[in-house]
């Protein structure tokens, strides 16, 4: 359907309606929520008290509505998480500007990583996104310890293991209290670095 087409057949200007961050809003939502089958221009345009014909002065299609999700989520969790890394700083500070990153929950969200993983699971395209996204965070902690002073190969294997054992915090959905995870985050540090030894 055409844009223009769209706007003539629901008998109102849809230009005027929600803009397109309150889609992709609305989208992130609902792959948080019931994950990607629900994410479906009509049930956008319900949440949204809108018709559909304000979705196609937006976006394309629901294709592209999912690649600028996409996009988005590449935006708000590896983005800020590479920059974080590579800030100047010691080893040490580096590592703990990521552990505060994950902890804070404010520049990285935990929910939208773990619905865009559940995704991959059943779009190729997307699973190559994660793994990428995957190996460039895992490449930054390596980085880190590189800089602290281990060979490359335990560098990567020690990237791997605060790294997995963070994804896989998330992928069991913990409930902890905020408080609770800052007091069990030094004891964490302790055991999956040598930073925190002496």
């Amino acid at each position: 359907m055409s844009r223009k087409s769209a706007a003539s057949s629901s008998g109102t200007d849809e230009r005027q309606g929600p803009r397109e961050e309150d889609w992709l809003a609305a989208a992130r939502a609902m792959l948080i929520e019931t994950g990607i089958a629900s994410v479906e221009i009509k049930a956008l345009a319900a949440r949204l008290g809108v018709t559909r014909g304000g979705f196609y002065w937006r976006f394309r299609d629901r294709q592209d509505l999912l690649d600028q999700l996409l996009k988005h989520w590449a935006n708000r969790n590896t983005r800020p998480f590479l920059l974080a890394a590579e800030r100047a700083g010691t080893p040490k500070e580096r590592y703990l500007r990521l552990v505060r990153l994950w902890l804070a929950e404010k520049d990285f969200d935990p929910a939208l990583d773990t619905a865009v993983r559940q995704w991959a699971v059943t779009d190729e395209a997307v699973a190559a996104q994660m793994r990428e996204a995957d190996e460039a965070r895992i490449a930054a902690f390596a980085r880190i310890f590189e800089a602290a002073g281990e060979d490359s190969l335990d560098a990567m294997v020690r990237a791997r293991i605060v790294y997995f054992h963070q994804v896989g915090y998330y992928a069991l959905g913990l409930k902890e209290t905020p408080e609770d995870r800052r007091k069990l985050a030094p004891v964490y540090n302790r055991l999956l670095t040598r930073f925190f030894d002496d």
